[in-house]
């Protein structure tokens, strides 16, 4: 079906054709054959590329091809999970050809195998081109990948010396394999093998040495990745051109990576490149106008075409922000020395300003929930939701711990209250928001602390009831409807009964949570969590109800709620009655509790904090809508006595101040506060709202809106705070800065530069040095800010 073509020659005039004989006769006695003055020796030139998407059925590609003179024929070849071959023969003078190529896969051929299509084309002459790869898929899936990141293409390199080889791959069935190999002036090949788990990608570093013994040549590059099914693809081969050193007069190319926000103590990455070898790399920070501040780096033996280091800094500056230029620098193996520098030639400094704060990224990576500083070990802790334990925080010394495994994704976390004081216990609460129990820690086992119990939650069930009349009979049914809950706890708090004047012991520990909804919860409630408190010295429980009391339009739901002890701990109990009989010195008469059901659940999620003393909690409706709920929690005022209805906690906020909250702000919620005493509140949105323990709105901070939290002074205790500086909360933003405020006057009093904006839970707290701590969640880990606490207000 193909044909062959040869393109025309031109006609040789007689003489020319005569030397031409003589030449061909000269040869046959042993002569060097001499190609004639016109022979065409160029190559043609190929490109292959993967087609547009078609059909799984189908492979496609796409290939040019390019002669000076005449293309004969073009060839592809299909080699792994396809074995095929198709070939082009011109039949007129083509010098130029872009061909569109669809391959019908056989229907025993595997989903995913991967099949490498090479081409090659020849010219009238029989030159023939260098040969084109591409890698495809059966089904069109996309195939493993390798390249080489660095160096470059064409980049000089020094026999003798070594570069840093930087690859690259990929691979649908996961790589097993990743290496590269080289030809041209001497042959050699590397690789690495890997065994489970095995990665989708990666990236890795290979020291490549180029022998003495080569000299002035080009070697060629070729990366190849093999997956889990021994799929072996090569990548784009990159040459580098080889040198003498006594040949090389070149000067460090430098390279400075520096984010636009500094810490004092952070990193700065450099990286300097030279074929002569680079003896050594560091950096030097500038003022503005050119006073060093400090420089630092490193020596090497100059065996290293290309060097890369991560340096931390030590820039010393006390006021933030501070501007100042970062710079790399090298020398190599013959001594030149040379700055970063652009494109164009010039010299880089980049300008950066230097910032509060220090950020750790977590040692295993993960999402941090919530925190809690514990002054007596002066390590803060922080819970890890992707790691299943709590990270462990030494101030003393900015290192992380031996971190502690707790339950499943750990959420908030709170400390067993001692006294009134604010004084904690030796032992932390954890809500697994991943099951439904608390995990209790005793931070005096082990080196860091160790999981000791876990507390069963019980499954608390809810129902209504109404009255209806049955269609046949007109009688009056009671219909009874249960709704269930997920008992999984989010946020938790700490409260303890007792006395409420300083210095007093704590009763029974109560701890106040919310609770992580689930889409498998009953009708109307998807999605939607609850409130509730837990005794856990009595074993006893509460289902926050308070907040729905009334009826609706129309409807009139009695409310039951009933207790299911888990693992034994307390008993099966009934909450709430649906009817309970009441005897008073009047008499006795029988109540039971209507609610409005779409006031009885909250949106996901709900934030929870308990304020200094362990007294009270205040409470949060998340979500990404406005008109969330506030609520508050004071664990000492008891159940209702007047009339004694000893269902419903009077510590929890009424329905009617809780509407009113709504109206008074109708704010998104982004993160709750709470003071030390309790008697002051907040809740972040597009501002942040100040209110006192009977929701009553107090001030406005004209903070900005954010994924962070807030948090106040740990000795505020509202307008009575002495000193003034403890009259102060602490509100995250969406810019990288953490802004301070006077809760008194509702001003602004300073603003703290950090690195990265915060985009979880903002404490403060006051170590046992006194010194003030910031610590907030950002995208790169764990910020801390040590500042003296000598903030000033401006109003009295």
């Amino acid at each position: 079906m193909f044909s062959f073509y040869s393109a025309p020659r031109p006609r040789l005039r007689a003489g020319l054709a005569a030397l031409v004989a003589a030449v061909a006769l000269g040869a046959c006695d042993g002569d060097e054959v001499i190609d004639p003055p016109f022979a065409d020796t160029v190559k043609p030139r190929v490109s292959i590329a993967k087609g547009n998407p078609v059909a799984d059925t189908l492979l496609s590609v796409t290939i040019n091809a390019t002669d000076n003179i005449g293309l004969k024929r073009v060839r592809l070849l299909l080699a792994g999970g396809i074995t095929a071959q198709y070939d082009t023969v011109m039949t007129s003078a083509v010098t130029s050809i872009t061909m569109a190529v669809n391959v019908k896969v056989p229907g025993n051929a595997p989903i995913g195998a991967t099949v490498s299509a090479r081409t090659v084309a020849t010219d009238g002459a029989g030159n023939q081109s260098d040969t084109a790869l591409v890698a495809l898929t059966v089904g069109n899936l996309e195939p493993p990948q390798a390249i080489i990141t660095s160096p470059v293409a064409n980049s000089p390199v020094v026999s003798g010396k070594a570069l840093v080889l930087s690859l690259s791959g990929k691979a649908r069935y996961k790589v097993r394999t990743i290496g590269y190999q080289i030809s041209g002036a001497y042959s050699f090949r590397d690789s690495l093998t890997y065994n489970s788990p095995l990665r989708d990608s990666l990236s890795v570093l290979d020291t490549l040495t180029i022998p003495d013994t080569v000299r002035g040549a080009t070697i060629n590059v070729t990366p190849f990745v093999t997956d889990s099914l021994n799929q072996r693809v090569l990548g784009t081969t990159v040459a580098y051109a080889v040198q003498s050193p006594a040949n090389a007069n070149t000067i460090p190319v430098v390279r400075t990576g520096v984010s636009p926000r500094v810490e004092v103590s952070d990193t700065v990455f450099v990286e300097a490149t030279d074929p002569v070898g680079i003896a050594t790399i560091g950096y030097e920070v500038r003022t503005l106008t050119g006073q060093l501040l400090v420089a630092d780096s490193v020596t090497s033996t100059g065996a290293f075409s290309t060097l890369v280091r991560t340096f931390r800094s030590r820039i010393p500056v006390t006021a933030f922000p501070t501007p100042v230029t970062v710079a790399g620098f090298a020398r190599n193996a013959n001594g030149r020395r040379d700055l970063a520098r652009f494109g164009s030639g010039a010299l880089r400094a980049d300008t950066v300003q230097v910032v509060a704060g220090y950020t750790n990224p977590l040692p295993g990576g993960g999402q941090i929930a919530d925190a809690l500083y514990v002054p007596r070990t002066d390590r803060l802790y922080l819970s890890n939701i992707e790691r299943n334990w709590l990270e462990v925080f030494n101030l003393a010394d900015s290192t992380f711990r031996a971190p502690i495994a707790v339950g499943s994704r750990p959420w908030g976390i709170s400390a067993w209250p001692r006294n009134r004081d604010g004084v904690m216990g030796d032992t932390l609460l954890v809500a697994n928001s991943g099951g439904t129990n608390v995990s209790y820690v005793n931070l005096n086992a082990g080196p860091t602390g160790r999981e000791v119990y876990r507390y069963p939650l019980p499954n608390i069930m809810v129902y209504s009831i109404t009255s209806t009349r049955a269609a046949n009979t007109d009688q009056v049914i009671t219909q009874r409807t249960i709704y269930d809950f997920s008992d999984r706890p989010q946020y938790i708090a700490s409260t303890c009964s007792g006395p409420v004047s300083p210095g007093s012991a704590c009763g029974d520990v109560v701890i106040v949570y919310s609770t992580t909804p689930t889409p498998g919860q009953s009708t109307p409630f998807p999605n939607q969590g609850t409130i509730r408190w837990e005794n856990l010295n009595k074993k006893s429980s509460h289902f926050f109800f308070e907040q729905a009391i009334g009826q609706s339009q129309n409807r009139a739901d009695t409310l039951e709620i009933e207790r299911f002890a888990a693992g034994g701990v307390g008993a099966d109990s009934i909450l709430l009655p649906a009817r309970q009989t009441v005897t008073t010195d009047n008499g006795s008469y029988n109540y039971s509790i209507v609610v409005r059901l779409d006031q009885l659940a909250f949106r996901d999620t709900t934030f929870v904090r308990n304020s200094g003393n362990f007294r009270r909690a205040v409470f949060g409706e998340g979500g990404p809508v406005l008109g969330s709920r506030a609520m508050t929690y004071d664990v000492t005022r008891g159940f209702e006595t007047t009339p004694p209805l000893p269902v419903i906690d009077r510590g929890v906020s009424r329905p009617v101040d809780v509407s009113d909250f709504i109206a008074n702000t109708f704010a998104r919620v982004q993160g709750v506060g709470i003071n030390f005493d309790g008697e002051l509140n907040a809740v972040k949105g597009d501002s942040t709202y100040l209110f006192d323990n009977s929701l009553r709105l107090q001030g406005i901070l004209q903070s900005r809106p954010s994924g962070g939290g807030l948090d106040f002074h740990p000795l505020n205790s509202g307008a009575n705070s002495t000193p003034l500086r403890t009259r102060l909360a602490f509100v995250a933003s969406s810019e990288p800065v953490i802004d301070v405020f006077d809760t008194y006057c509702y001003r602004k009093i300073a603003t703290i530069p950090i690195r990265d904006p915060i985009v979880g839970p903002v404490r403060a707290t006051v170590r046992p040095n006194g010194q003030l701590v910031l610590v907030g969640a950002t995208i790169r880990g764990v910020t801390l800010v040590a500042l003296p606490d000598n903030f000033t207000t401006t109003c009295q």
